[in-house]
């Protein structure tokens, strides 16, 4: 049993075949992809140069003139590393679509195709790119995780600084002082308390641990 509709995804489709075009644009709309369709590797580079944030995903006939597919992969991998590129050829093209997959296409389909095998191998592409794109989201959140916890970690080593000038007459009020800080300090990379709101209570601490 095949899924019901994939992730939407604008796709680039390039094929100079209009006929061959047409039915695959109508395939991947009915499978909720918005479709970039254009007729040549001249226009597909540009399109690619000019697509912000970068194509995702792309799908292009290999054998076609001036430009053909191998162009159109190295295109589509130069601006962005992690594009997911069909590549739509003949068994009379096979030495080209090797070069394809060596510049970084991720599958040949060959053609003819039937509808359903074309829509196994759509399956693959778009899992890929979702798998892709879920990396990427999940390393920036670990980046911005990182960076909290060495903040987090920057402020507690000021604050045990300040702990080392407590006297011991004064360690059980400073000690206690000193969490409420942390606590703060923990609050406000949460997001709990403004910037303004932290220091105004790390004063009255500091005012009062100080005195």
């Amino acid at each position: 049993m095949m899924p019901t509709k994939f992730p939407t995804k604008q796709i680039l489709l390039v094929d100079t075949d209009v006929i061959q075009s047409e039915t695959i644009s109508d395939i991947l709309r009915s499978e909720g992809m918005d479709v970039l369709s254009v007729w040549s590797g001249d226009e597909a580079t540009n399109a690619l140069r000019q697509k912000k944030p970068p194509f995702e995903v792309v799908i292009t006939n290999l054998v076609m003139p001036n430009k053909d597919g191998v162009a159109v992969v190295k295109a589509a991998i130069k601006y962005n590393s992690n594009c997911s590129v069909m590549v739509l050829s003949t068994f009379s093209s096979n030495d080209e679509a090797i070069e394809a997959i060596a510049n970084g296409a991720f599958m040949v389909i060959t053609k003819p195709f039937h509808p359903a095998q074309f829509r196994n191998a759509l399956l693959r592409l778009i899992e890929r790119a979702n798998l892709i794109s879920d990396c990427n989201y999940f390393r920036t959140r670990v980046e911005e995780l990182e960076s909290k916890v060495n903040s987090l970690e920057t402020t507690k080593g000021r604050m045990e600084m300040l702990a080392q000038h407590i006297s011991p007459s004064q360690g059980e009020q400073k000690a206690r002082s000193l969490n409420d800080i942390e606590q703060l300090a923990t609050l406000r990379s949460k997001g709990i308390l403004t910037e303004e709101q932290f220091q105004s209570a790390r004063q009255s601490l500091l005012t009062r641990w100080l005195s």
